[in-house]
């Protein structure tokens, strides 16, 4: 079972992207976890595109490091044939993704974060959007869910945590 053997954490629902501070999500504490995925479902994107970065921190909520993540979307807009089929995943720098309003509204976007991408000594892993490159005005909004592999195999009936 999924739940059994990964820790699975919402970390944002109805995140806006027009709002003038870099929305992101929850901050994750990846102490324990070999790697983090991140579900992410757009919802009315329009106007202007935004770009995804993601960050390690020392403390929740702190953006100190950008680093590399690999991406992936799904085929078409939620509901339409093949939205299920992810297109291939491909490596992402430090420097973000410049996601396209007017080609990915409504569409889910898989996030790879491996853990020994962090920077040396800091433990907590946030993911954001900005709206402040290229002119601003994105508009939109995202829910994020994360899946995170642990470090180590829970024991047989315990909690994962």
């Amino acid at each position: 079972m999924l739940s059994q053997n990964f820790k699975i954490v919402p970390c944002g629902i109805d995140v806006d992207l027009n709002v003038t501070a870099t929305p992101s999500a929850d901050s994750i504490n990846m102490k324990n976890f070999h790697k983090c995925t991140f579900l992410v479902q757009y919802v009315d994107l329009g106007t202007a595109n935004h770009t995804v970065f993601c960050y390690s921190g020392a403390a929740d909520g702190e953006l100190t490091t950008a680093i590399p993540f690999w991406y992936a979307f799904g085929g078409a807009a939620q509901g339409s044939a093949n939205c299920e089929v992810l297109t291939t995943l491909t490596a992402c720098e430090a420097t973000g993704l410049i996601v396209a309003h007017g080609t990915y509204d409504n569409y889910l976007m898989v996030i790879e974060v491996d853990a020994a991408a962090m920077q040396q000594g800091y433990e907590w892993l946030t993911l954001t959007f900005a709206d402040n490159i290229g002119g601003g005005g994105a508009t939109g909004q995202t829910i994020e869910i994360a899946v995170l592999e642990p470090r180590y195999k829970p024991f047989a009936g315990s909690a994962l945590t």
